[in-house]
């Protein structure tokens, strides 16, 4: 009765509840306010973020009220957004006892229990909650899917959120989310079908075509990142992150030159942004444009000294021009910011590689392959360096793990096939070069570019003839 009583209440009405209740608390001339309007009451400043006023309003009106359920759900309600957790439950629990078909209860009750981490015991709360629920269903689903989501537990949010689309398939709040959380768990088509299910409904919000660009981008459809990026500027002529996100998705599809107008017209906005002088400075890079490249790597350094990519890419460029003594200060300064970069750690034994220190680069190489270990860059690298240093059998053993981690890469096993011929191990050498050969039949020559008297081999010869007629 009590719920539909209060339908009576219009906005006016708690309006001008909420009035009284403020001169009541500026006079402290008590005032009467009946069930409902204390619910309005405490509910209005809720939305206004007024907590500690909220507070006043529910204990004034439980005074009033005592026995009321709905004043004593919506107190353990309050508890729960001051993180009174146990308490909140003490009075769901008692509460529960006595209405116990109440859809609020159990949801309060999900929510308390989701702020304990019992995760499993606050579905089944859930759970109950939509048995008993009454009001639109998909609306539940969306806030327990929320709640779920926000608590980190992003399947179950997907699982609940789900059951809100099929509940109601044109409710936008709920593909919003249900994409936004698809993209998280990295599940990309089901994000996508979801983004475009909401742009069926609302073609025109620049947010969802914003984050259907970040999806298509980090899956390396670059062309749909950026056409999605276009609609989303178009909506929006001053969404800047969209520019700024347009600009990365054109340098990852090699549209350098269009990359580094987007990069510029962005900056005209935000003069601030180091790394977008650093990622600019990366479009010129690959255009072999290093002095270009150089000044904005520079650029990026001035308004951030702590930007490890851009001291990075200065090396990077030094390295290129044969300055390797700078390149090689630079580099460190990138490793001393960022330690745990790969690429970082490559490029600096590539450097000492050069200059002659080995134990630095040995050390670098190291980093760089326990770093990343499938960046076959990084084991050839080393293994190179130590075939040149005359330790063959290093080298050997770099590309035998090399190839326990990265299995049938062509270009390892090619190299390692070399090496072992080179060492007189033609039965281990066959072994590999037959892998090689599976898996990249037309890069067989590349053997004889590392090992010339391979050519002569016999073992090797009848390998190549005995492949090349399964090609045919």
């Amino acid at each position: 009765m009590e719920e539909d009583s209060r339908d009576f209440y219009d906005s006016e009405e708690i309006e001008e509840a909420v009035k009284r209740f403020e001169t009541m608390m500026n006079t402290n001339k008590p005032d009467y306010f009946d069930v409902f309007e204390v619910e309005g009451i405490v509910d209005y400043f809720l939305e206004e973020g007024q907590v500690s006023l909220a507070n006043l309003a529910i204990d004034n009106g439980l005074k009033i009220h005592p026995s009321s359920i709905a004043l004593q759900i919506k107190k353990a309600q309050l508890l729960l957004v001051d993180e009174n957790v146990e308490e909140s439950l003490e009075i769901i629990r008692l509460v529960e006892k006595i209405e116990d078909s109440n859809s609020d209860v159990y949801l309060i009750k999900g929510s308390a229990l989701i702020m304990l981490e019992q995760i499993d015991d606050a579905i089944v709360a859930y759970e109950q909650a939509i048995f008993h629920n009454y009001d639109e269903e998909d609306e539940l689903l969306y806030n327990i899917g929320i709640t779920l989501g926000q608590a980190g537990e992003i399947q179950k949010a997907i699982s609940f959120l789900e059951r809100a689309y099929q509940a109601n398939p044109e409710n936008e709040q709920v593909l919003y989310e249900l994409a936004y959380y698809c993209d998280k768990d990295n599940l990309d088509e089901k994000s996508i079908l979801y983004y475009n299910k909401y742009l069926d409904i609302d073609p025109f919000n620049p947010s969802v075509w914003y984050n259907l660009g970040i999806t298509f981008n980090r899956i390396g459809q670059h062309d749909k990142a950026i056409e999605a990026y276009d609609f989303s500027i178009a909506l929006n002529d001053e969404f800047e992150q969209a520019l700024f996100n347009k600009a990365n998705a054109l340098s990852n599809n090699n549209q350098h030159e269009e990359a580094i107008a987007c990069y510029l017209e962005y900056l005209e906005v935000d003069k601030q942004n180091d790394d977008a002088y650093c990622y600019l400075g990366e479009c010129y890079l690959n255009l072999d444009r290093y002095n270009e490249a150089l000044v904005n790597y520079r650029k990026a350094i001035r308004l951030n000294k702590n930007n490890a990519s851009a001291w990075y890419g200065s090396g990077l460029v030094m390295w290129i021009e044969n300055n390797l003594t700078e390149s090689q200060s630079l580099v460190k300064k990138a490793l001393k910011l960022d330690d745990t970069n790969p690429d970082f750690w490559l490029m600096y034994g590539k450097i000492n590689h050069e200059l002659g220190l080995y134990e630095p680069a040995e050390s670098a190489f190291d980093m760089a392959t326990n770093l990343d270990p499938d960046n076959r860059e990084s084991w050839i690298s080393y293994a190179e360096m130590q075939y040149e240093r005359g330790l063959l059998q290093q080298s050997i053993d770099i590309l035998k793990k090399a190839n326990q981690i990265i299995a049938d890469d062509s270009n390892i096993n090619y190299r390692l096939t070399a090496y072992l011929l080179e060492n007189d191990e033609e039965r281990s050498a066959t072994d590999y070069f037959e892998i090689a050969l599976k898996a990249d039949f037309n890069s067989y020559s590349d053997l004889f570019d590392y090992y010339p008297k391979a050519q002569q081999n016999e073992s090797i010869k009848r390998l190549i003839k005995e492949y090349q007629s399964t090609k045919y």
